[in-house]
């Protein structure tokens, strides 16, 4: 988290605690005890479990309320503990205490200012997501969540149906800053959005690097007419020089079929290129790949929920399969059985996009495993 951004909202949040009584503060204790284990199909002199244990605490809660102004805040924090492959190979770290949540909002319904560690997602894309600029989830994980980004976010809401927004972030190298906007609106029951983002050459922690000082612009759209149908869009534009350097693209449709107690099927094409003049004509498939995802989910009683995600590479011809269930134990305890399959449709491919085998854990191998998560 950028320091001075850490110190100023813990100085902010220990000056509302002692000064409760002034502001009419109050708090909501919230937490979640994660603790999960999957056998892996591991390489060689890999371990053969990989296990994890997670603690989140938080408070959130309103610091004043004048009018129809209301000054609220949410801070929580996780502890992680892993072991196994993915640790061994770097793919994770053994021990992780890092801020989740960590913001303070001004809000009177029509206009917010959220600064602090906080959410930034936006799109509409559900398996792929080239709008998730801010977007550090597996989707296909269990209890899928997006990390915080450090920054200030203002919001507002010109009517009911539209809204304009902007955000500065800090980036970790050069005290550089990245700065968006974007605005949605409601067009004759299509939610349509716009975006733009100015990035310059820096990252920040678990999202991909930017080599290059660039212009990001993107849009969406979302309707149904009988069935869900939206398409998400990203063009990234080099600043110097002025050259288009990449386009990502999602489109995707749902539709909840009457089988049981609903059958819900979705299903996204997704398309990517860096490719000169966004050619598909990349013959290795480095620059330029095309992927399916479906996912099949459906109720079993009120207990049980069923997931299948299918991921398909067109270039390599690489797969995975990505089966969970849950069962409510309780209204705060539940329990996910989950695994992974993955291959390759062409004969000998061993290094897909999808599934790969190598001799380091690589996060795409055969696996099956039971978690649980209790909320409190």
């Amino acid at each position: 988290m950028n320091k001075r951004l850490l110190k100023l909202l813990l100085a902010l949040t220990a000056f509302l605690f002692f000064n409760s009584a002034l502001w009419a503060f109050d708090a909501d204790f919230e937490g979640r005890l994660k603790v999960g284990s999957s056998f892996v199909d591991s390489p060689s002199f890999h371990k053969d479990f990989d296990s994890e244990l997670e603690l989140r605490l938080g408070l959130l809660g309103n610091v004043v309320e004048k009018g129809d102004w209301v000054l609220d805040y949410e801070l929580s924090a996780d502890a992680k503990e892993a072991d196994g492959s993915s640790v061994q190979s770097g793919l994770r770290r053994e021990t992780d205490v890092d801020f989740f949540r960590a913001w303070l909002r001004l809000d009177n319904g029509e206009f917010k200012v959220r600064g602090g560690r906080q959410k930034i997602l936006f799109g509409s894309g559900t398996i792929y997501r080239p709008l998730g600029i801010f977007d550090t989830r597996d989707v296909t994980g269990v209890v899928p969540e997006t990390r915080g980004v450090d920054g200030v976010r203002v919001t507002r809401f010109p009517s009911a149906t539209s809204l304009v927004e902007g955000w500065l972030v800090p980036a970790k190298k050069n005290n550089a800053l990245i700065f968006g906007m974007r605005g949605e609106m409601l067009l004759g029951g299509i939610e349509a959005g716009a975006v733009f983002q100015y990035h310059p050459k820096s990252d920040l922690e678990g999202l991909p690097g930017y080599k290059q000082e660039m212009v990001q612009l993107g849009y969406h759209f979302k309707g149904e007419k009988g069935f869900g149908f939206w398409n998400e869009s990203r063009l990234d534009i080099e600043m110097e020089p002025s050259a288009p350097i990449q386009f990502d693209t999602v489109l995707g449709v749902d539709y909840t079929f009457g089988i049981g107690e609903g059958l819900h099927v979705l299903a996204e094409y997704f398309l990517t290129t860096r490719q000169s003049g966004f050619s598909l004509s990349d013959l290795k498939g480095q620059r330029t790949f095309q992927q399916i995802g479906v996912s099949l989910d459906q109720p079993v009683g009120i207990d049980i929920q069923w997931q299948v995600f299918g991921l398909y590479d067109l270039r390599d011809k690489s797969f995975q399969l990505v089966p969970q269930v849950e069962y409510t134990l309780t209204d705060t305890l539940f329990l996910y059985l989950h695994g992974r399959v993955g291959g390759a449709l062409k004969s000998g491919k061993k290094d897909g996009r999808l599934f790969r085998k190598t001799d380091v854990f690589n996060g795409t191998e055969h696996l099956v495993g039971l978690t649980l998560v209790n909320y409190f």
